[in-house]
């Protein structure tokens, strides 16, 4: 079954709303805990300020039976001494419950806690926020407690819940429209890029993708397909030009075989057949190493060929490859053993190659330096024609010959060099032209050999 995508502004419209519901959700409850903190603070300094006048009575050795409250009638004091009896209090609350509801803290010292209308002996549902300071008194001490009722900030903290729980969800829904639209606007470049490229067919190969997208990243990707097109449109010239060539090279062995065969058919009586049959069977060697050549070149080209590595003397290879051709215009030089890690079948390819190239170019004269080091590497020098600038990427085309080459019967292809190249380059080396000052020279260098 095929995997449903959804589409992308989609995706990113739920990542951004989830994103901003949880940040506005946590903000939320961080402020509503802070205003409840800072009504807390609020209510502790309320009740420090009215027992600090309380302080100030026991300190003096006064304890009033009736105690009030200094500019506020929301604060209910008591005073208890050591044995928790009542020594002073305020009129109202304070004279029915007691405010004592957690032990005393040391002499010097204070302690408040939030607790609850039933915990104190009230009556209702409301928080108190309850405050016990012990202070010396005479050779003893006693402890002023004071308690505020909470009921405005905790409705203060309610209002703001219930706003914050409207306001949430609609700010939540606003950020994903918001988002929805955003994101759809700017992902219509995007989508006109896709349009254009799927409009590029056959014919339109030659187009391109506008770069003014009023975006850098996607100017930038406009800019990385052109290229791609323009990559991919070089490699259909290539591969129409190499079908062309291709074809050429078949056609010339076929036609002249074909002529032969027509000719001894038209006059059996007077035709030579077993001359005819030979000159046949070099027209179908031609074919038959044409289609060698095109084989290998495009299993070079495709990695179709899984590299089988072993360690190879290439100066022995060389020789062994210079006395099978048996040109007496050859000659080697090798200071010793270069050892190379390589695949031995495509190796003795690339060399065959660069030496039929040099001896079918050669007047006189091939000359071949195999030198260590670093890097293994192969010059091989002939004193046929020269090489020009233009010419040195050229001739690594496939089916590409100098003109002074095609007009030989012996020329090739026009595969070899490019063959040799491939291999080269699979093995992680390169082959060149370099210069000289008379003649043509390539240089062909590999990794040495190493212990891995």
């Amino acid at each position: 079954m095929a995997r449903r995508t959804s589409s992308l502004r989609r995706r990113i419209t739920v990542v951004t709303t989830a994103v901003v519901a949880v940040v506005l959700t946590v903000s939320s409850m961080l402020f509503v805990g802070w205003l409840r903190s800072a009504q807390l603070d609020d209510a502790d300094q309320l009740l420090a300020e009215q027992i600090d006048v309380v302080e100030e009575f026991v300190a003096n050795g006064v304890v009033p039976q009736i105690i009030a409250p200094k500019g506020i009638d929301t604060v209910q004091l008591q005073i208890v001494g050591p044995d928790r009896r009542m020594l002073a209090l305020t009129e109202g609350l304070a004279s029915s419950v007691r405010l004592d509801v957690f032990i005393p803290p040391p002499v010097g010292s204070q302690e408040s806690r939030t607790t609850k209308a039933s915990e104190l002996g009230a009556e209702g549902n409301d928080r108190y926020r309850v405050m016990a300071r012990t202070v010396p008194y005479g050779k003893d001490w006693v402890a002023i407690y004071g308690a505020t009722p909470l009921r405005n900030a905790d409705q203060v903290v309610r209002t703001v819940v219930l706003g914050l729980s409207v306001m949430v969800p609609i700010l939540v829904l606003l950020a994903g429209l918001a988002a929805w639209v955003l994101i759809g606007r700017a992902l219509r470049p995007v989508e006109t890029m896709r349009r254009e490229v799927e409009a590029i067919r056959g014919t339109g190969a030659d187009q391109r993708l506008s770069p003014d997208q009023r975006a850098a990243e996607l100017d930038g990707l406009a800019a990385t397909m052109n290229d791609l097109l323009e990559r991919l449109s070089e490699s259909e010239a290539i591969r129409r030009q190499f079908m062309a060539d291709a074809s050429h090279e078949w056609r010339s062995p076929l036609a002249s075989a074909r002529t032969m065969l027509e000719v001894g058919l038209a006059y059996p009586d007077r035709t030579d057949w077993p001359g005819t049959a030979e000159e046949v069977m070099v027209e179908v060697e031609r074919l038959e190493g044409l289609a060698g050549e095109l084989l290998a070149l495009a299993r070079a080209e495709g990695g179709e060929r899984a590299l089988v590595l072993e360690p190879i003397d290439l100066a022995a290879l060389v020789e062994a490859e210079v006395q099978r051709s048996n040109d007496a215009r050859v000659t080697v030089h090798a200071p010793g053993p270069v050892p190379v890690n390589a695949d031995r079948a495509l190796l003795v390819r690339a060399v065959r190659n660069v030496l039929d190239n040099a001896r079918r170019h050669a007047e006189t004269k091939v000359t071949v330096n195999v030198g260590g080091g670093e890097r293994a590497s192969m010059q091989v020098y002939n004193d046929g024609e020269e090489i020009t600038d233009e010419q040195r990427e050229y001739i690594f085309e496939p089916f590409t010959r100098l003109d002074g080459a095609r007009t030989r019967d012996e020329g090739g292809a026009g595969l070899g060099l490019s063959i040799a190249r491939r291999i080269a380059e699979v093995h992680g080396g390169s082959l060149e032209v370099v210069d000289v000052t008379h003649g043509a020279a390539f240089l062909l260098t590999l990794p040495a050999a190493t212990t891995d």
